[in-house]
């Protein structure tokens, strides 16, 4: 008979990431290597660093689990193991777990090792619950440790990702490196609000719906469909429905693979080169672009001309367009793109101006408005949009639509080499 796929369970601490002054990565990348393993992560929880907090959590989850006779649930506990005050997460699991904690001799041997000062502080990490398992180190002086308790395998981890990392894709190797969860089926779009979306997928998204689960995901101009299911041959025909609804603003069947990396592949496949002429994004657009690897053979180069002055002067920008358009309008536009593929000599050039705010708004031209110019053999291809959301999401959403303008252009074939 086959061991049951373990139930996971996670528990980050720290009073850092109960107040927001830093962001929880940790738990994103756990959830995710889960995921990839075939294991689901059923539920998790941030303390801080408190034993009575840390005690309390980890018994919350020991009466969830109940007893049994093998540990086919974990619980994944990272931060707190440092040699600071407040680090009690060593403190807090041996009172969940009614454990003495014990100083072992062959980690204070390799504390003393290190080379370093041994403090009070630091020697307390040679401190584990009785009956722990050493979990190594090889990147810090901070050991992990898993035990048993009541059915539950606890598995406490550093807080610092590149040693958590490292220790919890060791674990997993040696104790659990497979489940049996159907990876998600993602379908990834651009272009199309939430509401829309879900009005097009429609009863797929029933909740009630038998054999899967179908969630949406909006993120900087980017939607996510995930389909969730135990059955492959269900989630594989839901996940097609939801990218047959969503026609062609579908870009990837891989969530892996965004839009910058597609039209890289275009570009290369096509044997075209690119350079851009950036206002309001502020080179994020090269940025997406140049993060691809292998983009160097086809991105040229790129303009930053936020000012006026910068349009003029950079990319021939006629004073007089600016005066009569205003410097977000589709002529400028088309300007600032003619002149970036005239100065580059690169085959396209796709330029972005926009305002995005949170000032600079106009009844004609909201805060929001963005104007994309796409410049050819053939001439100049524009669009004009409204990018809402805050400044940030504002330039976020400029560059992902710019992007996918250009991919829908170079799908459609026709665009030839050359001046």
């Amino acid at each position: 008979m086959n061991a049951p796929t373990p139930r996971f369970y996670l528990l980050s601490v720290g009073d850092e990431l109960l107040s927001g002054d830093v962001l929880d990565t940790n738990a994103h990348w756990i959830a995710g290597e889960l995921q990839r393993r075939g294991h689901r992560l059923l539920a998790g929880q941030t303390v801080g660093d408190r034993v009575g907090e840390i005690d309390a959590a980890v018994q919350r989850v020991l009466r969830e689990v109940g007893a049994e006779d093998e540990p086919d649930a974990w619980l994944l506990i990272t931060g707190g193991l440092g040699p600071t005050a407040d680090d009690l997460t060593r403190d807090g699991v041996a009172a969940a777990c009614g454990r003495a904690l014990r100083e072992r001799p062959e980690l204070l041997a390799a504390l003393e090792g290190s080379g370093r000062r041994l403090t009070a502080g630091a020697r307390r990490q040679a401190e584990l619950p009785e009956g722990a398992e050493v979990l190594d180190n090889a990147r810090g002086t901070a050991p992990g440790f898993f035990l048993v308790h009541e059915g539950l395998g606890v598995a406490v981890f550093p807080g610092v990702p590149g040693e958590m990392r490292a220790m919890v894709r060791a674990l997993l190797d040696a104790r659990a490196p497979r489940g049996d969860s159907q990876p998600p089926r993602r379908v990834l779009a651009v272009g199309l609000a939430e509401s829309i979306a879900g009005e097009r997928l429609g009863e797929l998204m029933d909740p009630s719906r038998a054999g899967c689960r179908v969630g949406l995901c909006v993120s900087r101009g980017l939607l996510t469909v995930t389909v969730r299911g135990e059955q492959a041959e269900v989630m594989d025909q839901v996940a097609d429905a939801v990218a047959q609804r969503l026609g062609s603003h579908v870009i990837s069947r891989d969530a892996s693979l965004g839009l910058a990396q597609l039209v890289v592949a275009e570009l290369t496949r096509r044997g075209l080169t690119l350079s851009c002429a950036e206002s309001c994004t502020g080179g994020l657009l090269a940025g997406a672009l140049t993060s691809v690897p292998g983009s160097s053979a086809v991105f040229n180069e790129s303009f930053v001309t936020y000012a006026n002055a910068a349009k003029i002067e950079r990319l021939g920008v006629s004073p007089a367009l600016i005066a009569e358009h205003g410097v977000v309008s589709e002529p400028v536009a088309a300007a600032m793109a003619s002149g970036c593929r005239a100065a580059t000599g690169s085959d396209l050039a796709l330029a972005i101006t926009g305002i995005a705010g949170p000032d600079g708004g106009s009844p004609d031209k909201p805060v929001g408005t963005v104007v994309h110019a796409l410049a050819h053999a053939d001439g100049v291809e524009l669009r004009t949009l409204h990018a809402g959301g805050s400044r940030d999401e504002v330039r976020a959403r400029s560059v992902q639509l710019a992007l996918d303008m250009l991919r829908r252009r170079l799908q459609a074939g026709g665009l030839s080499a050359g001046p």
